[in-house]
């Protein structure tokens, strides 16, 4: 396609930083117009027919990101001088297709500006939980996503169950130009040679989701590498376990990690980004409010146990627990912690090792001279012949899940009676 036929909106107040980016774009081919803010550029242009806007964020009047909605369909780079996370993440929140730092290098501008022509990126709304808060990482992805879409290249997503591994794969299937073709996800715990052998023969599929890949057997693993090597599919893999200590355990082949291992994507845990809960609480919680039509208020011991829980199944553990508190919620009754289910949700008791007041998983304070692990493991081994599961962890001042938790961890089994 030719470049020409693109037209170019750029909308800056600065003259200077205007015209140099204009002639920029010229130079390159590309059809362009002009305004200075916001206003001007509702005022004299149908913002529909342009095929890009480039804008500033910061403008007289309006912000850039106004810009987003009024072009509807039109994607929309956001150039900023105040080059903070939490303006960047902002922007691609609000639905921006990119964003550049001022003042902006030359060939990463025009390199942005070919990767959408080429193949636009279409919505990053389903990636709007991921992008709470002010993780520095969630955004590397964010861009990682946007850059690795419109390849071929295979993606291998990292991290644990419940990170968003399977949204990412299906927003880079949505922006890949496969979309048309389907998105094929297999269990790789469950995966059986016909399926494989049907899409290495047939390639019949858009984009194969391989969802955690270091359970897939050693029998299976050279069809996968086949479906590579043959380009049968687009293959995206996700892996909870580390695949290269597979690989140097001899339980993965290496050429079929290295053919994986093209473009990798880390994500981040709940645990890892505690900063972002507040925010992912409050866009879950205005989420199903307006699926449900209810208004949702949760009480103040409420967001603090959501804050506080360790979320062992991350953000989707913390989606799903909302979710079902907003659907067991009577119309106007505030939501608790009690509420949420969580096996450690503060309940204001009197713990009666500690003899504080407060959450139940605190603290265990022991004797002086011990360890919080040696007290524990102390008086475990004591009562548990003589106390119930729930009548120790409640001496404890804990759930019986932390019980249990903390079990496995120093390896006090229980006695079987």
């Amino acid at each position: 396609m030719n470049k020409t036929q693109h037209h170019i909106l750029i909308v800056e107040d600065e003259e200077i930083i205007r015209t140099s980016l204009r002639k920029l774009l010229e130079r390159n081919g590309f059809s362009v117009s002009e305004a200075i803010s916001v206003k001007a550029a509702q005022q004299a242009f149908n913002l529909n027919s342009f095929d890009l806007v480039i804008s500033d964020l910061r403008l007289p009047g309006s912000a850039g990101t106004d810009l987003i909605k009024g072009s509807n369909t039109v994607p929309v780079i956001i150039m900023t001088s105040y080059a903070s996370l939490r303006s960047a993440v902002e922007t691609m929140r609000q639905g921006a297709v990119d964003y550049i730092s001022k003042p902006f290098d030359h060939d990463e501008m025009i390199n942005a500006v070919k990767r959408i022509f080429e193949k636009p990126i279409k919505s990053t709304q389903q990636l709007n939980h991921l992008l709470m808060g002010d993780n520095s990482e969630m955004l590397r992805i964010l861009r990682t996503v946007h850059k690795a879409a419109p390849t071929t290249a295979p993606v291998l997503i990292q991290g644990e169950n419940g990170t968003g591994r399977r949204t990412i794969a299906e927003i880079i299937h949505a922006d890949s130009g496969l979309e048309e073709r389907s998105f094929r996800n297999i269990n790789c715990s469950s995966a059986t040679a016909t399926e494989l052998s049907d899409i290495l023969d047939r390639g019949n599929v858009g984009t194969l989701f391989l969802n955690n890949i270091c359970e897939l057997t050693p029998a299976l693993q050279p069809y996968v590498l086949k479906i590579l090597q043959k380009k049968a599919s687009r293959i995206i893999a996700s892996a909870e376990h580390n695949l290269k200590a597979l690989v140097e355990k001899g339980h993965f082949r290496k050429d079929l990690y290295y053919s994986l291992n093209v473009v990798k994507i880390h994500v981040p845990t709940l645990r890892e980004r505690t900063g972002d809960i507040p925010a992912l609480i409050n866009y879950f919680v205005n989420f199903y409010g307006t699926e449900l039509g209810m208004d949702i208020v949760l009480t103040e011991d409420a967001i603090r146990a959501l804050t506080n829980h360790s979320w062992p199944g991350n953000v989707q553990e913390l989606q799903n627990t909302i979710y079902q508190a907003v659907i067991l919620a009577e119309a106007g009754e505030p939501i608790n912690a009690q509420m949420l289910g969580l096996s450690d949700a503060p309940d204001n008791h009197i713990n009666e090792v500690t003899g504080e007041v407060g959450h139940p998983t605190a603290s265990i304070d022991g004797p002086a001279g011990l360890s919080l692990e040696d007290y524990f493991t102390s008086f475990v081994l004591e009562n548990q012949e003589n106390m119930s599961e729930t009548a120790l962890a409640q001496k404890l001042g804990i759930s019986r899940k932390s019980l249990w938790e903390r079990r496995n961890k120093l390896g006090i089994s229980r006695k079987k009676a």
